[in-house]
């Protein structure tokens, strides 16, 4: 069996040398192109505000944050939309 060690070690190397070997040239990488864009999106701002203590003040800055978040959201799927990428 020590006998063959070489041998068999000199055969499968042999062979993974060949797997490097390919006899088709690889197609070229097309070039990335860039999508025009259609819809200039406007960076969304949320509000900025000092600490709050009572629950009023909490549920009044809740429903202001998801005003804000509404109006982000219906720009990005408005621009969707225009693009015609939502079924891709």
């Amino acid at each position: 069996m020590t006998r063959l060690l070489p041998i068999i070690s000199l055969q499968l190397l042999f062979l993974l040398s060949l797997g490097a070997c390919t006899s088709a040239p690889k197609p070229p990488t097309p070039v990335p192109t860039v999508a025009p864009i259609r819809c200039p999106l406007i960076p969304c701002r949320l509000p900025a505000r000092s600490a709050l203590a009572i629950n009023d003040d909490w549920r009044r800055a809740v429903d202001q944050l998801e005003g804000e978040l509404l109006s982000c959201a219906a720009q990005v799927l408005d621009c969707i939309d225009r693009q015609g990428i939502a079924g891709k």
